[in-house]
């Protein structure tokens, strides 16, 4: 074979081969500009929370409001990496986490009673719940 028959062929296929690769990738990118995301957001709420403070109930306040689908995905489930964020701003113990999941799953219907509950309302409602519960009572 010669030379000057090989290189037309590579000019036909580079192309088509470069744009294989170009489309294998978009979905790897996407799943980790996801999870950076997720990652970042709860530690943009959690870097500096100090317990007790305003701006402790502040930041719970912000990241619901910014999270509040999948805190309410969560909840549904009793648990879950947005729900566990939170009760770390809400200043849950770790050993009563478990007790937080279990009361956020067990009032779900209560914390979010009409489509329309805000996430200020929701988070207004399980302070309620979070008071009236003897382990989680401050």
């Amino acid at each position: 074979m010669q030379y000057g028959v090989i290189w037309p062929v590579i000019f036909i296929f580079m192309p088509i081969f470069l744009v294989g690769c170009g489309t294998t990738s978009a979905p790897t990118e996407s799943s980790t500009n996801t999870s950076d995301n997720t990652t970042n957001s709860t530690l943009d709420v959690t870097s500096s929370t100090t317990p007790g403070s305003a701006d402790s109930t502040a930041r719970a306040e912000a990241f619901t409001h910014q999270n509040y689908a999948q805190i309410q995905a969560d909840m549904a489930v009793g648990g879950g990496e947005y729900v566990a964020a939170l009760a770390y701003l809400l200043q849950i113990p770790p050993d009563l986490e478990q007790q937080f999941f279990h009361l956020s799953r067990e009032k779900y219907t209560t914390l979010y009673g009409t489509p329309n509950t805000t996430p200020q309302r929701m988070l207004t409602r399980l302070r309620r719940e979070m008071a009236a519960d003897p382990q989680l009572r401050r």
